[in-house]
C-alpha cells in the first residue's frame, strides 16, 4: 500500500470511492492505523482524528503499526470495537482487510484468494450483524455466497432465494460495494439478490 500512493497522484480521483481523491484516501488509511496505535495501548476508546497525510506520513503509520502487531502476541487484550474480540487478533484481521480492499482502490490489484475468503466471512460474521443492529433492513430471503470451493449464507430467512457464484477475490469486492452483480453469476431470485447489495452490509 506504501508504494501504491508513493507512486499514485495525489489529485487523482478514486473511481471506487465516489468524492475521494488519492490524498484523501492517504489521509483515512492514516487516520486508521494511528487509531489502532492507541487502540493497541488498551486505554479505552481512542479518539478517530483524520489530519491531512502525505505518502510519508502514511509509510510511518503503516510501519509502525505493522511493528506493533508484530510485537504483540495475538491474544494481548486491547480496545476494538468488537466487544467479543478485544485482543490485538481483531486488528490483525481488520488491518489486512482494510488495506487490501484500499489497494484494490487503488491499482484494481486482485485480492489473494485466501485473504478474499476471510474477508467475506467477517462481513457475514461481523459487518453485516453490526450494520442491522445500526438499523440496515436486509430484505428477508436466504441469499448465498458460492466460490466453487466455499459457501457463506449472507442472509438465511424464509423467502426469496438466490445464490451467487464467483471467484472469492470478486465476492468479497461485492460485499464492500466494489462490484456488482454483473461480475458474477446469479441462480434463483435475481431481482431479490439484487436488493440485498442494494442495502448497507458494510460501513
Amino acid at each position: 500500500m506504501t508504494a501504491a500512493v508513493r507512486a499514485a497522484d495525489p489529485a487523482a480521483p478514486v473511481a471506487s470511492c465516489p468524492g475521494w481523491t488519492v490524498a484523501d484516501l492517504t489521509a483515512h488509511l492514516t487516520g486508521v492505523h494511528r487509531w489502532v496505535l492507541a487502540a493497541l495501548r488498551d486505554e479505552g476508546t481512542p479518539p478517530y482524528e483524520e489530519p491531512p497525510s502525505t505518502p510519508d506520513g502514511y509509510a510511518e503509520a503503516a510501519a509502525e503499526m505493522v511493528a506493533r502487531l508484530q510485537q504483540l502476541p495475538p491474544d494481548a487484550p486491547c480496545w476494538t470495537f468488537d466487544r467479543g474480540n478485544r485482543t490485538a487478533s481483531f486488528w490483525r484481521r481488520r488491518q489486512l482487510h482494510e488495506v487490501s480492499v484500499h489497494r484494490w482502490d487503488l491499482l484494481q490489484q486482485e485480492i489473494a484468494e485466501e485473504v478474499a475468503a476471510d474477508g467475506i466471512s467477517e462481513v457475514r460474521d461481523f459487518f453485516l450483524p453490526r450494520m442491522l443492529a445500526r438499523g440496515t433492513v436486509v430484505p428477508a430471503g436466504r441469499l448465498v455466497l458460492e466460490d466453487g470451493r466455499r459457501s457463506w449464507t449472507l442472509v438465511d430467512g424464509d423467502g426469496p432465494r438466490a445464490t451467487v457464484t464467483a471467484s472469492a477475490a470478486t465476492l468479497n469486492l461485492l460485499v464492500w460495494g466494489r462490484r456488482t452483480l454483473d461480475d458474477a453469476s446469479v441462480d434463483g431470485d435475481g431481482a431479490y439478490a439484487k436488493a440485498v447489495f442494494a442495502s448497507a452490509l458494510t460501513p
